[in-house]
């Protein structure tokens, strides 16, 4: 069977070095540091990171867009992070042998 491909962790992409990459550190940092909470919310995000609620947005939308963000099923204003919600991750596909052993198999 394949295995998922896995999305980058957020310390392999984010631009280091730049004021940017400050505020997308610090973003990743209060998105995963408490063990408690496996998503937070855009306002909470916002007040731990001193940014404003639209910058959280964008950086949201950015990391989504890469896989490495999850929208909480049960409250559309919280996110996750990918290794924290490691079930959020698609399902990966059957490589061709697979698929047709599993189709033979029916």
């Amino acid at each position: 069977m394949a295995k998922r491909k896995l999305p980058p962790n957020w310390y392999d992409v984010y631009p280091q070095g730049c004021t940017q990459g400050d505020e997308e550190q610090t973003f990743f940092i209060a998105l995963i540091r408490n063990p408690k909470w496996t998503f937070r919310s855009t306002a909470q995000l916002a007040k731990e990171c001193n940014l404003t609620k639209d910058r959280i947005e964008q950086l949201i939308e950015k990391y989504y867009k890469k896989g490495m963000v999850f929208q909480n099923p049960a409250n559309e204003d919280q996110w996750g992070y990918w290794e924290r919600n490691p079930q959020l991750l698609p399902k990966s596909e059957d490589d061709l042998v697979d698929a047709d052993h599993k189709d033979r198999m029916i």
